[in-house]
């Protein structure tokens, strides 16, 4: 079968995890990928996840510091399609492997370059750990309050490096996509510091709305933080000590839940007539009511009757990453595969990030040995021409360049909430032209919080409010599919064909169309027909309890006080903090591009399924996985401050900073820096494995040290001697954008402006491209351009008015 990247061929220079998931995800979906590391390996690969994430390539050791080896890497650039690297500012120049220098050489060569902080600016040049950049962009107080004290808290799931991972697939197959049309590559870039902004998608626009129309907008104490747990996400602890996630928000999941749980009766008492819509103390006593009921019964027994007695109640076990890749709908899904690695035996890791019909993806091969095929590439050079010709890799195009890397491609978003809006926003800030489809009423993120959040998930889209319950409806949405590029929607099984969009119906009238379903597990399966909601794969792919930190359960055969079991309900809520939606976007985000760019080699569009499971998978790669002797997964202590003593954050005089010095020449010059070179000659801190196993005296000493000094001293100190120490962002993010000169420098935010707010900014495109230019545009209003929209499908406007009083179509006003 054709493969989505059938010929082209990767050049990555890139260290660490964000990188290596991006050319793995090319890997899988068919590019040769050549791994170039310098003399000794990558030194990422002592982290147990570089057995995943390098998996598919192929290895070549080059010395970039001596002219062989940059000859070496620019003759390897020739017969490349796409480089990727992570280097800080100024480094491939001096390697000569930048931009400028390669495509001297390729003008049809797209470079993707990936920072930690951004180009320019005076964080630049600091070492681009994702613990620094959650810390620093104030990330971190999303968990702030979970483990019982102030401040910042670590961040167990790499969010940044996973977003930033997802931008660098996009930005490469945007690229190409270009390519294809004019002959042309580009320059390609993103940074952990941009990638890390769409999980804030509401507390930026709610702190300026707070400020610029209070009366409206009342000061929110969660600006920037992390919000409590909506009624209906509840964590409950079962009969046999194992803890579940219960995620019902939507009232008619709530009730299916209070009635499955033979709690119906609830609804006699005036109470809780109206749940889940009750104040907070009702919510209190009812919660502590379903607590009570869910330890009536074991695990097991309650799994049963969610999976198999009723498919209205969306719940699950927690689990480790390890318990998740055996999950009976990943395993069905084809989400996880088993890889022979010659170094662990048989492994089982991430399938492709998602499934293609026509062009499917999966593991090559295990993870090379460094320098496993330098011989083998390397003469592969001695006879391949200079360069292929721009006529092979391009088609021949020389058309204009666009405006926008996605001029011309047209989406069409039924998905709900923020993981189908928001991964089609990621597309608008490509060049796409997105539309909107809401049901009359709109969709639920504009009920909650003022609307503000569309302003991040719905942001750059055209807005239409469609009732596709009527033949009225789905003729117009079949009318905009005949014209559409791409489909988005996240209805459960069934659904679509019901409403006339599934998609051998839609195929037929547009054989081109690239669909997705943006499910939470699938569309077959054990669990294809069980709702999902933010808190599933949260619970089922590991990251909420590795956010909990060691220790912070009791263990299962401990008997709890309904107090005890409401702290640790309280505990798992605040862990599961709801940015599995985002991590789901993302990966919808990559789905569309790849079918996209694989109907330019097949001219077919195709149908392609991602699940809130597998992206969130991805969002854990670094432990989603399992072999026998596979090392458990460093989560932080107990307190939240983070994994080991140099992996942490650290009170500080008047604040926080965080530490990010895992490697043994950082830890040298950390203690010559801070003038502690007796820790250098304490034995038990000699070598790493020393360090790991004295942790608690480490980082008490460290404390000692940091406490005496202001955190900014500290970053000043540290970061001069190349040492990744961040003063912590103590409010959240929105003060850290909103105020910090490094943002505007790099231009990562930038100003929009609607009717009803007036002017305000926003986060802008995570990818800046050399030749072509991203877009930010603010949300929508309901249905706001659903008049223009039928005008230009040939609809008159009587009857658009007629549609309008019939209750097939809405807007509101501005």
């Amino acid at each position: 079968m054709a493969q989505v990247f059938e010929g082209i061929t990767v050049l990555d220079f890139s260290r660490g995890r964000p990188g290596a998931v991006a050319t793995m995800i090319m890997s899988d979906f068919g590019a040769d990928v050549i791994k170039v590391e310098p003399p000794g390996g990558d030194p990422f690969r002592r982290w147990p996840g570089a057995l995943q994430w390098d998996r598919g390539k192929k290895s070549v050791i080059l010395d970039l510091k001596t002219d062989d080896g940059r000859r070496s890497a620019r003759r390897l650039a020739r017969q490349a399609d796409v480089v990727v690297e992570s280097y800080r500012p100024g480094v491939a120049r001096r390697l000569g492997v930048d931009y400028e220098t390669l495509s001297a050489d390729r003008s049809d060569l797209v470079y993707c370059s990936l920072t930690g902080f951004g180009a320019k600016g005076p964080y630049s040049r600091y070492k681009g750990y994702e613990g620094a950049v959650a810390a620093k962009s104030g990330r971190m107080m999303m968990f702030s309050g979970l483990n019982g004290r102030e401040g910042p808290n670590f961040v167990a799931v790499q969010g940044a490096s996973h977003s930033a991972a997802m931008a660098l697939v996009r930005g490469a197959v945007a690229a190409l996509y270009v390519r294809n049309r004019t002959g042309r590559g580009q320059r390609v870039e993103t940074s952990l510091l941009q990638a890390v902004t769409p999980f804030d998608h509401c507390g930026w626009v709610q702190g300026q709305m707070a400020v610029k129309d209070p009366e409206r907008y009342p000061e929110d104490p969660y600006v920037g933080l992390g919000r409590p747990n909506p009624t209906g996400y509840l964590s409950v602890r079962t009969r046999d000590g194992r803890w579940m996630i219960l995620a019902n928000i939507v009232e008619r999941l709530f009730r299916s839940m209070l009635h499955t749980l033979d709690l119906g009766h609830v609804y006699d008492n005036p109470r809780f007539a109206s749940a889940p819509n009750i104040p907070d103390d009702d919510r209190k006593a009812l919660e502590r009511l379903v607590l009570e009921r869910m330890q009536e019964k074991t695990l097991a027994e309650w799994m049963d009757i969610f999976v198999n007695q009723t498919a209205d109640v969306a719940a699950e076990p927690y689990m480790t990453s390890r318990e998740g890749v055996d999950h009976p709908q990943m395993v069905h899904m084809g989400q996880v595969a088993d890889v022979a690695d010659p170094r662990v035996g048989p492994m089982r890791q991430l399938g492709p990030l998602v499934k293609m019909e026509r062009t499917p993806g999966g593991p090559k091969w295990p993870a090379p040995e460094p320098g496993e095929h330098t011989e083998e590439v390397l003469a592969g050079l001695n006879g391949a021409s200079p360069a292929r010709s721009n006529k092979t890799r391009s088609n021949g195009a020389s058309a204009p360049m666009p405006r926008h890397p996605l001029e011309g491609v047209t989406v069409l978003d039924l998905g709900t909430v923020i993981n189908g809006p928001l991964g089609c926003s990621l597309l608008s800030e490509l060049g796409a032209r997105v539309i909107r489809i809401e049901a009359p009423g709109g969709d639920y993120l504009r009920h909650s919080l003022g609307g503000l959040a569309v302003h991040r998930t719905m942001a750059g889209s055209e807005g239409m409010c469609l009732n596709l319950k009527t033949p009225e409806g789905q003729e117009i949405v079949r009318k905009l599919a005949a014209r559409a590029d791409i489909l988005l929607h996240s209805m459960r099984p069934g659904a679509p064909e019901r409403t006339g969009i599934g998609y051998s119906q839609l195929a037929e009238i547009n054989p081109g169309l690239v669909y997705l379903y943006s499910g939470g597990y699938g569309a077959t399966g054990p669990h294809s027909r069980r709702p999902s909601m933010a808190p599933i794969p949260g619970a089922v792919c590991g990251g909420a309890m590795a956010q909990m930190g060691r220790d912070n359960l009791p263990p299962p055969e401990r008997e709890l006080t309904i107090e005890e079991v409401e702290e640790g309900s309280r505990k798992l809520g605040r862990a599961n903090d709801g940015s599995t939606d985002h991590c789901s976007a993302m990966g919808n985000s990559v789905g569309m591009l790849l079918g996209l760019y694989a109907r330019e080699h097949t001219g077919r569009g195709q149908y392609i399924e991602a699940s809130m499971l597998g992206s969130n998978a991805y969002a854990n790669v670094d432990d989603f996985f399992r072999y026998e002797g596979k090392p458990p997964r460093r989560i932080p202590d107990g307190n939240g401050y983070g994994p080991h003593a140099l992996y942490r954050l650290y009170p500080a005089r008047d604040g926080w900073v965080f530490l990010a010095c895992p490697f043994q020449e950082e830890w040298r010059a950390l203690c010559e820096t801070i003038d502690r070179r007796d820790l250098l000659e304490d034995p038990r801190f000699s070598t790493p494995e020393g360090r790991l196993e004295h942790d608690e005296a480490l980082a008490a000493e460290l404390a000692r040290v940091f406490a005496a000094g202001a955190p900014l001293e500290w970053e000043r100190l540290l970061t001069s001697a190349d040492v990744a120490c961040v003063k912590a962002e103590d409010r959240g993010m929105y003060y850290f954008y909103d105020e910090d000169p490094h943002v505007r420098e790099n231009g990562f935010i930038t100003q929009v402006e609607t009717a009803r707010l007036g002017r305000f900014w926003r986060y802008g495109p995570l990818l800046r491209f050399s030749h072509t230019e991203g877009k930010a545009g603010p949300g929508v209003l309901r249905g706001e351009h659903t008049k223009p929209i039928l005008l230009e499908l040939g609809y008159t406007e009587e009857q658009i008015a007629g549609f309008k009083d019939a209750g097939v179509i809405d807007w509101e006003e501005p």
